[in-house]
């Protein structure tokens, strides 16, 4: 890399020897302030060489102007002056130089002391540019720790979530926490949710024409369709955030089958349970008609001719017995569905650090398809 030098000095003399001392370098100069400040915002010097007693502005106000500059604050200037005294080397570090030079100065030994501030200044510069860099990245562990954290709330979520209207409401949460204008679908299910509150009819067609995406598409213009097994999720703002939306789609892929499965238990018990009341109605009604048609029997054999009161309730408590212990069997399977539901309510109300992913979603205008 060239270094640029800026010399500005209103002895024609001056200049001369400096642009000989700095011939290696890229010299430029200029001959007074105000074409100085007009040189150095243009030419972005490494270093600025500057004499202070000029016509027009002095050396103090040129130095007071290129340090509002944005591009040159951090530029360094080296005064170089006939001026000695501790009073005018005073006020030109005040007033942001980085050094002090008397032009009876040997130019070798001037040299030498711009070539240690552009060694410093070049250290400098590394040094910000790699706290920069640390912070940067410091940052994205931050952003990824969030987002992170975002997966792990919304999939303790997903256990408190009832049905699927709950999940997409908790899934939609999620996504504008991460900052997301999402579409979700879930598949076989007339289920879509946005991040906006509204879903336009373009997306979803898109969304219900899956099977011409593959696992992760993106457009041309940067929205980005995450098809998985179960659902469907159109994101018009990636970014730097693929991976997080497939660990949120995996999440989701999870959730969708847990509650599926869950659904299906309580279907299939409900089904159990209504056969057992059918049996059980059929048993007791089979009770009662086979009492009767017992006493019928007897008194027609001719082995019992009479009962008194006492008699006929023995009888009929033999003939209960028999039945009484299947009855009993088969009613204490009754009522498993409720009670099974029961204990699912009860486990679906979300802890309080959770409630915020169950409410309804405060949607935000957002009328681009893509």
């Amino acid at each position: 890399m060239t270094i640029r030098v800026l010399v500005i000095d209103d002895d024609k003399t001056y200049r001369a020897l400096l642009q000989q001392t700095f011939s290696e370098y890229d010299v430029s100069v200029a001959c007074s302030g105000e074409e100085g400040i007009t040189v150095a915002t243009r030419l972005k010097p490494h270093v600025i060489l500057l004499d202070i007693v000029m016509e027009g502005i002095d050396g103090y106000a040129t130095c007071c102007e290129l340090r509002k500059v944005e591009h040159l604050s951090h530029t360094p200037i080296v005064f170089i002056s006939n001026l000695s005294s501790s009073d005018c080397r005073l006020k030109a570090f005040e007033i942001g130089a980085n050094d002090y030079v008397c032009k009876t100065t040997h130019p070798d030994k001037l040299k030498a002391k711009v070539v240690d501030i552009l060694e410093a200044d070049h250290d400098y510069f590394e040094a910000h540019a790699d706290i920069a860099e640390k912070e940067s990245l410091l940052l994205d562990l931050q952003r990824q720790n969030a987002c992170m954290k975002s997966i792990s709330l919304f999939m303790q979520a997903t256990h408190f979530c009832s049905d699927f209207n709950a999940l997409q409401r908790v899934f939609i949460n999620t996504m504008a926490n991460l900052d997301m204008r999402a579409v979700v679908h879930f598949k076989g299910r007339e289920q879509f949710g946005s991040t906006s509150g509204n879903v336009a009819k373009l997306e979803r067609e898109l969304l219900l024409h899956h099977e011409d995406f593959e696992r992760i598409h993106q457009f041309e213009h940067g929205p980005m369709v995450f098809n998985w097994g179960n659902s469907i999720l159109l994101v018009k703002n990636v970014g730097e955030l693929t991976d997080i939306c497939s660990h949120v789609m995996d999440a989701l892929e999870l959730a969708i089958s847990n509650l599926s499965r869950r659904a299906d238990m309580v279907a299939q018990i409900l089904s159990i349970e209504k056969t057992n009341k059918e049996i059980l109605a059929n048993l007791k009604s089979a009770k009662s008609q086979s009492s009767r048609e017992l006493k019928t029997q007897l008194f027609d054999s001719g082995l019992i001719s009479q009962f008194d009161l006492q008699d006929e309730n023995d009888l009929d408590e033999l003939i209960a017995s028999s039945s009484d212990s299947l009855v009993g069997l088969i009613e204490e399977f009754g009522d498993n569905a409720e009670k099974i539901s029961a204990i699912l309510g009860s486990l679906k109300k979300p802890p309080q650090e959770l409630r915020f992913l169950f409410k309804e979603h405060a949607a935000k205008s957002d009328t681009t398809l893509f």
